[in-house]
């Protein structure tokens, strides 16, 4: 067992050092080698994190006055990744549901130390997974920034060297240096390219380069092969080549060019009303800060200084005086910076400051120096003078941090949330970037059942149609409805993601059912009645298999509609029918008594898959999804299955048909129905040209 490190650093907080020391010995006698610290308070904790990047934290669910609930707050808070195993005395599944859906990895009981074992490997093999993914995306920018240099400066000399020895050169190098080829200057010095007089020079700015980690430039005399010098110009960057960190090398020769086009991508790099760095130029020197901290465990803040109300100041005192207004703040905060911090325009009334080697605490007080000289500063217009204040929202960069568009993103957030605490919805605060609670989904699960009572009532569920092919020429057309809904915030769920919900009443979900049997076959009905040889497949949850009146109350419903028998096909999933198989037995044979037939869908996942279906009276099985997704990879489980249900004389459907290739293999094994985008996406009605399915 190991983490992404040799030594297992973990966190503890336990009644008693003696069983902080259990849990060490389980570790060390299991092969890791642990360094532990047992935590005292919150603010240890705190300073704990902030101070090193620790790999599990290990917990009592509550010991003195620090709860578990309030160490995953602080978790979030500081943006680490830090996974928590909670130890409990008794893990009822209501505690564990609640304590994963807070942010828990895992809840075990205290005494199951085999258990505790396998929850840490997984744990610590996750986080591992995490981490690389987060390393793997840095050297993806860093490969694809090295790409695009070397195509925008293909007639300067490129190098890469690690350890200061070459590893690669482009054409370009081995003739300004006069060499024959890559491998004849592999392994040898860049300090073999340096004039004699410059040597000195040279050491000393790439000793302050490789401590630094930051592109820099430097101006010396080269030599050539045959021992000529020249002035050129070096520019040094951070890359990764063959998977090794190591250094790329650019070259020009012509020193006076080089400065030129320094000073051109100075130019190039600034806003031009506030002299400040611009939006592009913040963004490359976030992507560097992220990549140090993902690489080096390095720690910064970005500020996101956001002038309130900018658009009626703008009205108030016009766009002239509104870029002055914009100049003296600028002015301001280029006061207030340190060399080392970058300072931005990124948008028009927005600023954006990049601050490293800071914690949370320190960030959130600097934001408050700003926010506080910005309210004071005095702003001459002339014949007025104004006042305007900001709203600062503040977002962490930490080893946690992967994606620098997402940090900017969230300090946006962050100054957003200024205006929803008490007492500045008008602004002129500040405010470090929360994650989302998850212990809010309660009043989410609430906020959906009401959404989803208002859809009954108010029949805004939509209803799609999927169509089912024939294999065997069956001419009966064939669609499967599908239920969706459109929440408020433009968000489209379907079923399964409200249905298979345990937040959500069983007393819904049938009412849900009983809505989509009406309407479905209502629409099917008004669909026959055009001339239409048409069966339609319903789901149902496994609630409704509780329902004993509903059989009884879906015969009147087809009655209604004037819908022959066999029209409607009732279907639900293997899963709920294998944990409710007694009522799922009466509800089929009740179903059969009406002369409604019944379908089986998600099939083969069981560990005996048969044995659920030999105690129900279905005519129809779809076989789970996953088995078409591995079709490429094999067709012996599926050939089995198929074999066996066609012996009991039930009709399969395979979903998730999206080839040809698909096609042509499940006709082989005997298939009766295929669906999935191959045929057709679900669409608002039945308008499939059954005629042309000769062509599928």
């Amino acid at each position: 067992m190991s983490s992404s490190r040799d030594t297992l650093h973990l966190l503890l907080l336990t009644e008693t050092e003696n069983d902080a020391e259990k849990l060490v010995s389980l570790m060390r006698n299991s092969g890791s080698a642990t360094r532990a610290h047992q935590i005292t308070s919150l603010t240890d904790l705190n300073e704990q994190l902030q101070d090193k990047t620790w790999d599990l934290l290990i917990c009592h669910s509550q010991v003195g006055d620090v709860s578990y609930e309030e160490m995953l707050k602080l978790i979030k808070r500081l943006n680490k990744d830090l996974p928590m195993i909670l130890l409990s005395e008794e893990a009822d599944s209501m505690m564990v549901e609640s304590a994963i859906k807070r942010g828990a990895a895992a809840v075990v009981p205290e005494d199951e130390s085999n258990l505790l074992l396998l929850m840490i490997q997984r744990e610590l093999t996750h986080l591992q997974t995490r981490r690389e993914l987060r390393t793997l995306e840095v050297h993806v920018r860093d490969a694809e920034k090295r790409c695009q240099n070397l195509l925008e400066s293909s007639k300067d000399a490129v190098a890469y060297i690690h350890d200061g020895m070459h590893v690669y050169a482009n054409q370009a190098y081995l003739d300004l240096f006069g060499y024959e080829s890559v491998e004849e200057l592999e392994g040898m010095p860049i300090m073999d390219m340096i004039h004699a007089s410059a040597q000195q020079g040279f050491k000393a700015f790439f000793k302050s380069y490789l401590n630094d980690g930051e592109a820099q430039q430097l101006r010396t005399t080269g030599v050539n092969g045959e021992g000529k010098s020249f002035p050129m110009n070096m520019g040094f960057t951070p890359a990764t080549y063959s998977d090794e960190r190591c250094t790329q090398v650019t070259i020009s020769s012509n020193a006076d060019n080089a400065e030129l086009e320094a000073k051109l991508r100075e130019i190039s790099s600034r806003d031009l009303l506030t002299g400040l760095y611009n939006k592009p130029y913040f963004r490359a020197s976030l992507e560097g800060a992220v990549d140090k901290a993902v690489l080096k465990g390095a720690r910064g803040a970005v500020l996101y200084i956001n002038i309130d109300n900018f658009g009626k100041v703008k009205s108030d005192i016009g766009i002239s005086y509104a870029d002055t207004v914009i100049t003296e703040i600028g002015t301001m905060l280029r006061g207030m910076v340190t060399e080392q911090d970058v300072l931005a325009r990124v948008g028009e009334d927005i600023f954006a400051c990049l601050r490293m080697n800071i914690d949370a605490e320190s960030a959130l007080q600097y934001a408050e120096q700003i926010r506080d000289k910005v309210e004071h500063l005095l702003i001459d217009l002339g014949k007025r003078t104004v006042t305007t204040t900001v709203s600062v929202g503040v977002a962490l960069i930490t080893e946690n941090s992967s994606r620098p568009d997402e940090i900017l993103q969230q300090s946006h957030h962050a100054s957003d949330d200024v205006r929803k605490q008490q007492g500045h919805e008008r602004g002129n605060g500040v405010a470090l970037y929360q994650p989302k609670e998850t212990e809010d989904h309660k009043a989410g699960a609430a906020s959906l059942e009401s959404i989803l009572k208002d859809a009954v009532k108010g029949n805004s569920f939509r209803l799609m149609f999927q169509p089912m092919i024939s294999l065997k020429g069956e001419e009966t057309e064939h669609y499967e409805a599908l239920l969706r809904l459109n929440m408020p915030d433009g968000e489209e769920l379907s079923a399964g993601d409200f249905m298979n919900s345990a937040d959500i009443s069983d007393e819904l979900k049938r009412k849900i059912d009983r809505w989509v049997v009406l309407h479905t076959t209502k629409l099917l009905g008004e669909h026959r009645a055009k001339g239409h040889n048409t069966r339609v497949f319903i789901n149902l949850s496994g609630a409704s298999l509780l329902d004993e009146a509903l059989p009884a109350w879906i015969g009147v419903a087809i009655n209604a509609a004037k819908l022959p028998k066999g029209a409607v096909v009732l279907q639900f999933n293997e899963d709920d029918a294998s944990t409710m198989l007694k009522q799922a037995q009466i509800f089929c044979s009740t179903l059969r008594e009406k002369a409604i037939p019944a379908a089986l869908s998600r099939f083969g996942c069981a560990l005996n898959p048969m044995q659920t279906v030999q105690h129900l009276a279905v005519d129809y099985v779809k076989i789970d999804g996953s088995f078409t997704k591995e079709l490429g990879a094999g067709q012996g489980a599926l050939k089995d299955l198929l074999k066996e249900l066609h012996e009991e004389e039930k009709k399969t459907i395979i979903p998730l048909v999206e080839s040809a290739t698909s096609v042509a293999a499940l006709w082989q094994l005997g298939v009766d129905f295929i669906q999935g985008y191959y045929v057709q996406p679900p669409q608002a009605a039945m308008a499939f040209n059954f005629s042309e399915d000769d062509e599928i």
